[in-house]
């Protein structure tokens, strides 16, 4: 149970235990030929499909490569004309996670076996060796959240406002997990409360979703882990938007009413790069009292330090008129965690 406010921000980190690549994991993977392109041309050749299309991500590909931006959101912000064949890469990939993505233990098992083979691997063979990365968050907050819930109908309730998801990934790993779990536990409800019960979650997707479930669109949806073809991979590419697309987004003003409310704020697997924070309106938009927590898994100290003092900068900015200044250690707390750790040890 969780009964305080809670805001959770979610980077591409924030997948990685399930299956899915960590931003750095995009780039490598498109990038370098074991990754992305061993798997497309496997697909291109099973589909009959011309040549055209290679061409143009190979010259995606390139450009991509060449620039040495760690972003494939920001390159595409930077380079619209390359923008639409971007979203595709970005499609094709998250399906292609999608359709191996595991949860529970079999995530586990799957993260120790990569875990206990890896010393003994090529470099080739490790580039698809180096998923399911960090421990099991999401069983971790679910089980949180249906603490104390005892009985065949005792459903969570999230009508109450309480938890919130501001998402910049793509995939629907969570809002998968969070149905088929649900569904699992209670067996003797019928699937339509549980779907009203999750559609008082708010779960926003800041730069889209590839596409919804059926149990969030029952007349327009795509199952989990489908079989990838050409429509598949264009209507996705469709909901994929990018930086300057976000002017028309109205989840915006959503997700950013939501951090204005919070009480404590989780940042996830996230890189808290500039253009990000800058689309939310972070960090100034929080409220002052609000408990601010986040992951920098693998970073150092220095570049902690950096993130934290931006994040004083921001509040103290909308503060300078009370001249009020904030301790940073009262109130930020970012640390070399992963998302789980994090969780344990900060979660209220």
């Amino acid at each position: 149970m969780i009964d305080k406010k809670t805001v959770f921000v979610l980077g591409a980190g924030a997948s990685c235990p399930y299956g899915y690549p960590s931003g750095a994991r995009l780039r490598e993977m498109i990038c370098l030929n074991e990754g992305f392109w061993k798997s497309y041309e496997i697909y291109l050749n099973k589909h009959n499909l011309k040549e055209k299309r290679l061409e143009e991500i190979m010259e995606f590909r390139n450009v991509f490569k060449n620039a040495n931006i760690k972003s494939i959101d920001a390159f595409m912000a930077n380079n619209p004309k390359l923008a639409s064949i971007g979203k595709y890469v970005i499609a094709y990939e998250v399906f292609r996670a999608e359709r191996q993505s595991l949860f529970g233990e079999e995530a586990k098992l799957a993260q120790k076996t990569i875990e206990y083979t890896r010393d003994n691997l090529w470099p080739r063979e490790l580039l698809s060796k180096t998923l399911f990365e960090g421990g099991d968050w999401y069983f971790y907050l679910y089980n949180r959240i249906i603490e104390g819930l005892v009985g065949p109908t005792a459903l969570p309730d999230f009508s109450d406002g309480k938890l919130a998801f501001i998402t910049f990934n793509y995939d629907r790993s969570l809002e998968h997990f969070l149905y088929l779990f649900l569904r699992n536990l209670f067996t003797e409800v019928l699937e339509e409360q549980i779907v009203q019960s999750l559609k008082k979650l708010k779960i926003l997707h800041v730069y889209g979703q590839i596409a919804p479930l059926k149990w969030q669109n029952p007349n327009d949806y795509v199952d989990y882990k489908p079989q990838i073809d050409e429509p598949l991979l264009q209507r996705a590419a469709n909901n994929v938007r990018t930086i300057y697309e976000e002017k028309d987004n109205p989840e915006l003003i959503e997700a950013q009413n939501l951090l204005k409310q919070a009480e404590q704020v989780f940042f996830l697997g996230f890189g808290y790069a500039p253009e990000n924070m800058k689309v939310l309106d972070l960090p100034s938009i929080i409220f002052q009292a609000s408990w601010v927590c986040g992951t920098a898994y693998g970073w150092e100290n220095r570049e902690i330090d950096r993130v934290k003092k931006w994040f004083v900068a921001g509040f103290n900015e909308k503060r300078k008129e009370k001249t009020t200044w904030i301790n940073p250690e009262m109130q930020i707390k970012i640390k070399n965690m992963d998302c789980l750790k994090l969780l344990r040890n900060h979660l209220d």
